[in-house]
């Protein structure tokens, strides 16, 4: 009896054992996996990453309308110094026959001073050439770097169905034309000149440049006003009709929504 009293004792003493092991084991294996689960990521980062994103954005648009009004700056100070280059060799060329009855020694110098000037005047001019050919190389790579924050930040497509009921007409997806003030042959420059396809790309585009775009245009396209498309451009991009309809009616009445 002692003796199968003593087995018994043994086994139990053996399992305990094993269990402990087996329940050490188990819970090394789970471990290492709970410690490479990181944790999910918070909404405060979320909106903070969106936050950085806007800030980027936004210094990308204020440098590149910094470069342009530089780029125009340079093209014009470029124009009116091959202007005034051409002025002096022509003169220099009218008045040989002033200059041949003065003494030899001042009409060379009077060449002279007048091949300096030409010289210093097309050395600015390619310098300057230079700049414009840096700062168009620039605004190309801050308008492709732009076109990529505007489309990764652009809205789904919005609700066409919901638009058309508000609107009372058939809204296609990114028609420039239900803006108001923009025609088939505006959106068409804005297409061709702006590349400007979308209203989330309106949406994004300076009213100065959309003014430039009119200028360039011809007087038949001044009349138009693009203050206002802009902000029409995001409430159709946000599928946000009603507000859309409102602003148009105020633009129709005669006063502009703030």
């Amino acid at each position: 009896m002692s003796y199968t009293l003593a087995k018994w004792a043994l086994w139990l003493v053996a399992a305990a054992a094993i269990g402990c092991v087996a329940g050490w084991m188990l819970r090394g294996l789970k471990t290492p996996k709970r410690a490479t689960e990181g944790p999910a990521p918070r909404k405060e980062d979320a909106d903070q990453m969106a936050s950085t994103a806007r800030d980027e954005l936004e210094q990308v648009e204020r440098e590149r309308a910094r470069l342009r009004i530089e780029l125009d700056e340079c093209r014009a100070t470029a124009a009116a110094l091959r202007s005034a280059a051409a002025s002096a060799a022509a003169a220099g060329v009218a008045g040989g026959s002033a200059v041949r009855s003065a003494p030899p020694t001042e009409d060379a110098s009077e060449r002279a001073r007048l091949a300096a000037m030409v010289g210093d005047r097309e050395a600015t001019i390619g310098d300057l050439r230079a700049r414009l050919w840096n700062q168009e190389a620039k605004i190309g790579e801050l308008e492709s770097l732009l076109a990529a924050h505007i489309a990764a930040s652009a809205p789904p497509e919005p609700d066409l169905v919901a638009g058309e009921a508000a609107l009372g007409e058939k809204v296609r997806f990114n028609d420039l034309t239900v803006i108001e003030g923009i025609g088939p042959k505006i959106a068409d420059l804005l297409h061709a000149n702006g590349h400007i396809r979308t209203w989330w790309e309106l949406h994004h585009t300076d009213v100065a440049i959309l003014r430039r775009l009119i200028d360039e245009a011809g007087s038949s396209a001044q009349l138009h006003d693009p203050s206002s498309w802009p902000q029409q451009a995001g409430l159709l991009a946000r599928g946000q009709w009603h507000e859309f309809a409102a602003l148009v009616d105020r633009l129709r009445g005669g006063t502009r929504g703030q």
